[in-house]
Parts: structure tokens; sequence; C-alpha cells
């Protein structure tokens, strides 16, 4: 059977060659009748576009790549939900890749990639978003990137999360719940959204004229273990913590596990909370109070600023300013883990 092409669709719906790729390229100049006319034509004949014929004629894999060193599954599966929502719906393919932040030839090995995969545009996680020289690379070789959750939200397209304010947030919750030994767990320290937690959580104590306890703010890595570990130290501390508020869910999840396998009850005895609402947080008992990180929306906006920066360049048209920065705020989700203290 002969396969139905761009030609055969152009030729039925009695329009250019041209103005049937720019209706499956999804391309704003076309009139809204001519593009129904030749999509009603697609449907009649089952054309189906080649990706591989289309990859050679314009030097193009029509894939992009995400790029992580995040030690997080939950947060990486969420933002891969994301991404793979809005590349399915702009017939885009993803690859995923894991790679070293702190790799000396990090650069280098994406240069490779790109050249050998001709993937089309890049997402970078934190903290691969802030390696410079990363960076500089794809800036000399033209290649589109869109970073999330950047130190320097000004400094290119990105897509962020307010994550002080979503600390703040919190830490006023559980001052309000009458806490008045509340510790802190930080994140990795290659990562800026531990930085940006941790003020949060000295904004909001400050604020409220409380002493801040430092050895109550224990360093953390953003791994369930890195959460044990964590929890073990302020455990032993005189006075215990009543409140332990971990920079992500899967410390906060380690941290319930050592709390329990103590004897001591969440949230009777110390309540417990985390930030970005990953599926592990009602997988254990008591569900997790977290601040909701809308990750899969990061995700899939991500892919749409960068998918909509490919069809600019591919148009022809002069591309958009460079700093185009969208901020997505928390929401605070309540749950078992914590409880209002006695009076």
């Amino acid at each position: 059977m002969k396969s139905i092409t761009i030609n055969d669709v152009a030729k039925h719906a009695g329009v250019s060659k041209k103005t049937v790729s720019r209706v499956i390229n999804q391309e704003a100049n076309v009139r809204s009748e001519t593009r129904n006319k030749v999509q009603e034509s697609i449907k009649l004949l089952g054309f189906k576009r080649n990706p591989l014929g289309m990859a050679l004629a314009r030097n193009r894999s029509f894939f992009i790549a995400l790029l992580s060193d995040n030690p997080s599954p939950g947060y990486l599966m969420n933002l891969q939900k994301g991404i793979l929502q809005s590349c399915t719906e702009q017939q885009m393919g993803l690859f995923v890749y894991d790679c070293s932040y702190r790799s000396q030839s990090l650069a280098k090995e994406i240069e490779e990639l790109v050249e050998n995969t001709l993937v089309d545009g890049l997402i970078l996680t934190p903290p691969i978003c802030d390696k410079i020289e990363l960076l500089q690379m794809l800036d000399a070789n033209n290649i589109n990137y869109i970073k999330i959750g950047p130190k320097n939200v000004k400094s290119g397209e990105c897509i962020g999360f307010n994550g002080t304010q979503s600390s703040y947030d919190m830490t006023n919750y559980l001052m309000k719940l009458g806490h008045k030994d509340i510790a802190f767990i930080l994140g990795h320290p290659d990562q800026d959204s531990s930085r940006r937690s941790e003020m949060g959580f000295r904004k909001a104590l400050s604020e409220a004229n409380r002493e801040i306890n430092e050895s109550h703010i224990v360093q953390g890595f953003y791994t369930y273990q890195s959460g044990i570990d964590a929890a073990t130290v302020l455990l032993n501390q005189t006075p215990r913590p009543t409140a332990i508020f971990a920079a992500n869910d899967e410390m906060a999840v380690g941290v319930l596990y050592k709390v329990q396998s103590l004897g001591l009850r969440v949230p009777d005895d110390i309540s417990i909370c985390g930030i970005d609402d990953i599926s592990i947080s009602t997988k254990v008992w008591p569900h997790i109070t977290t601040m909701r990180q809308p990750l899969v929306t990061i995700g899939y906006q991500a892919a749409s600023m960068l998918i909509e920066r490919l069809k600019t360049k591919d148009s022809g048209l002069p591309a958009k300013g460079q700093d185009d920065a969208r901020i997505t705020d928390g929401e605070l989700v309540i749950r078992d883990s914590t409880k209002k203290q006695p009076s």
C-alpha cells in the first residue's frame, strides 16, 4: 500500500506543501480556515509524518534531553511526567541523561551527547543548571536550553520554585501549632534550593523574635538516608526538637523512620514535615505534611518553553528575549504528621 505523503495532503486540501508543513509543525501564521482544511485532509487520508525523514531533512532529531544529577527519584519522576506530557502534545521525543555535576569533563560530555544524538535542546535541572563551564559551552555552540531552578533567575529563560517563601510559610505554620524547638534539615550543599529553604526558615524565626538554635540546623543531602542520619543527630540533642522540618520529602520520610524506630510517636511526640509533595509522602504512615512543589507543572512548562523556542528557530522569526523567568509558588498540604502542641 502506497504511503500518504505531504504532497498528497497538499493536493487534497488545495494548498501548498509549505502550508501543510506549517500546520503539521503547529506554526501560528496559518489562517484558521486553512488549518482546519489541512487537518481534515490529514485525517481523511490517514497521513502520518515520518520522524526519521524530517530529522534527516532538517538535521534534527525531534528529541529534547533532560539532564539531571538529583538524588531524589520522586523529584525527577514528577518532572519527567510533566515534560513527557508536553513532548507528547508537541510530537517530540525525550532523552533522560544522568550525569555528574562535579565532573570536570561535564561540558565536553554534553557537547558530545548533542553531536552524537542531534538532540534539539536541553532541559537543565539543579545543580547542573548552574554549571558555568556547561552554560558557556552551550551558548558558544548556540544550543537551546531551559533551566529549572537556577541560582539567578535573570540569567536566561528558566522556571523556578519559590523555595524561600515555601519554607517561610511552613515554619510559620509550625509556630502557629505552638512548636518552640523547631529543627531544620538542609538539602544538598551543591543545590541552591537548600540555601533558599534555609533563608525562609531563618526569616520566619527571626520575624517571630525566636532565637535560632544553630545545633537544630543539620546538613542533609536530599536523600532518604541523609534524613535518617540527620534525625539521629537531632534526636540525641537536649532539648530534643518538637518538630523537624526537612528540605524535601525524601529526607522527611527518613526522619519518620528514625523517629518511629526509637519508639517515638508521630505527631504526638514529634511533628515532621517536608517540601515537594512527591508520592512517597502519602505511602508512609502518618502521611507527611508538606509544601507542594508543582513539579509536573514545572516540567510541562519547561518543555513547552523549550519547544516554543525551537519552533521560533524553525520558522526563521527573530528569537524572543532570553530573560523569560517564571516562578511558581508552593502550597501548604496539611496531613497527619504534624500536630498542635499542648498549651
